[in-house]
């Protein structure tokens, strides 16, 4: 289709569209980064002159030059303010390639029974802990479940941007395992959508519980099985904390940075104590059979964001970064250990043909949200805000010490007394020796709430412990312990030009 003039545009709807992976590769091979909005922008008035027709010398294959056209529309993207704009949205199509992992309420019978199949054979093999070397293929259930955590010392990629392309290759490499047992060499991992209630076949099986065959330290020992909530129990907790909102406020943000936070925090965080005790403490976690459908919900709704926004490839993928904090897809910065993946392997999914099947039964609950971010705090004194019509304030719980508080912890806010939101931290039991937990050691926790609960009401807020065992202390945890985090409210504003 050839170039027209776009006399308003956006680097989101119109100008990342202008750049594809052999004219941004060409340019980090020189040092210069065109890949992010805050790079592009700064970049910006030296792109056009190098551009600019008929006597441009950039990109440097002449037949790959720009139009006129295009170029015109660069020069009215700078003469506009250089404007972020939102993105036209594109749908999201089914999965395609040898391994379309399904919705876990839509498997047959037969589906059933070859998955129960290979979580058997991986069960029963003989084995232990993997130690310090990713889990191959061979090994058994017990050497995969210890990669997250014990006994093992524990050092979590969560709370970062690696979060997300770490487990995918855990993901992939389990589901190998699952595919080496004889008979299940096609299975496929499904994912639970934690929105519903966790099927029954979850209940039964080898999928209800696991037993650990031998010590692993921190009192779990030999012949301990993990630990569940019911199905009513696990869906009440997940409707409680608010997490099928969380992750339509997710899915609605097109900044990598905001849709990560927000779907990990909102969602994967509040999601692990809402499934069960086990499931509630990251070294040992991994150990609960469900943990494995559940995180591939968590990649399923990543490889759903990425459709939407047109980031399927590393180099589309980086045009999402809008705060310019791209170091994670950096040589030495991109690590994913053990696994020997990078961090810009991951993105492209279906290049390990891996996908997933959109869902025949739809969850309950309202339908996707369309890309509509809310802006929350301060905008430039220059610019006119206007208060949205949301009814949804942010309640901030800024500057918690995470490393002062054993395990998995929960913001309560109660207005006159009454909860109104909560907000679930998901942490080892001894966060001062996680690596990234020192890392981020003091954090902040943000609670949506509708605006007529808190209005004229007397705010409060309580940590409450979740892990078990770290109770013994006492559930609540004292904020005077933690940093005498203080609370912030904030309303949605819209910037105005």
């Amino acid at each position: 289709m050839a170039d027209v003039v776009v006399d308003a545009p956006t680097y989101m709807r119109d100008i990342r569209h202008f750049f594809d992976g052999v004219d941004l590769e060409h340019m980090l091979a020189r040092g210069i980064d065109l890949t992010t909005y805050p790079a592009l922008r700064a970049a910006a008035t030296r792109v056009f002159q190098h551009t600019r027709p008929p006597n441009a010398d950039m990109p440097p294959d002449p037949a790959r030059r720009w139009s006129q056209e295009r170029s015109t529309t660069f020069r009215n993207w700078i003469t506009t303010g250089l404007p972020l704009g939102t993105p036209d949205t594109a749908p999201v199509q089914p999965g395609t390639g040898d391994r379309i992992r399904k919705d876990a309420r839509d498997l047959t019978d037969d589906e059933i029974t070859t998955l129960r199949t290979a979580f058997q054979g991986l069960m029963d093999r003989p084995g232990d802990a993997v130690t310090d070397r990713a889990p191959t293929a061979d090994d058994n259930y017990f050497g995969w479940a210890s990669v997250h955590g014990l006994p093992d010392p524990f050092e979590c990629l969560h709370h970062e941007d690696r979060f997300l392309p770490w487990h995918r290759p855990m993901l992939i490499g389990f589901e190998d395992a699952l595919r080496s047992v004889p008979g299940c060499e096609h299975v496929t991992l499904p994912f639970w959508d934690i929105t519903a209630e966790p099927p029954a076949f979850l209940y039964t099986a080898p999928f209800s519980s696991f037993t650990l065959p031998r010590d692993i330290g921190d009192g779990f020992a030999a012949g301990d099985s993990t630990q569940r909530n019911s199905a009513t129990d696990v869906l009440t907790n997940v409707n409680k904390r608010n997490i099928p909102a969380n992750i339509n406020a997710a899915l609605s943000q097109f900044d990598w940075g905001t849709f990560r936070n927000t779907l990990e925090g909102g969602g994967h965080d509040n999601g692990h104590p809402s499934t069960g005790a086990t499931m509630s403490n990251p070294e040992v976690a991994t150990y609960d059979p469900i943990f494995w459908f559940f995180h591939a919900n968590w990649d399923r709704l990543w490889w759903e964001w990425q459709q939407t926004m047109q980031a399927t490839t590393e180099w589309t993928f980086r045009s999402t970064i809008t705060d310019g904090q791209s170091d994670f897809l950096t040589s030495g910065f991109d690590d994913l250990p053990p696994f020997t993946t990078k961090v810009a392997d991951t993105i492209d999914l279906a290049a390990a043909g891996v996908g997933y099947a959109l869902a025949q039964t739809p969850p309950p609950g309202p339908p996707r949200p369309s890309i509509a971010p809310l802006t929350f705090g301060s905008l430039a004194a220059a610019r006119a805000i206007t208060v949205q019509p949301q009814r949804q304030a942010s309640v901030r719980l800024k500057g918690i010490d995470r490393l002062a508080i054993p395990g998995t912890f929960e913001a309560v806010l109660s207005a006159d007394g009454v909860p109104v939101a909560r907000q679930a931290f998901f942490q080892p039991i001894r966060p001062r020796e996680c690596i990234g937990c020192r890392e981020k050691g003091t954090i902040n926790l943000d609670l949506m709430v509708d605006v007529d609960a808190i209005i004229g009401r007397d705010l409060t807020t309580t940590i409450q412990l979740l892990t078990p065992g770290a109770e013994r202390i006492g559930r609540t945890f004292p904020l005077s312990s933690c940093g005498n985090p203080t609370l912030n409210v904030r309303l949605p504003l819209q910037g105005q030009t």
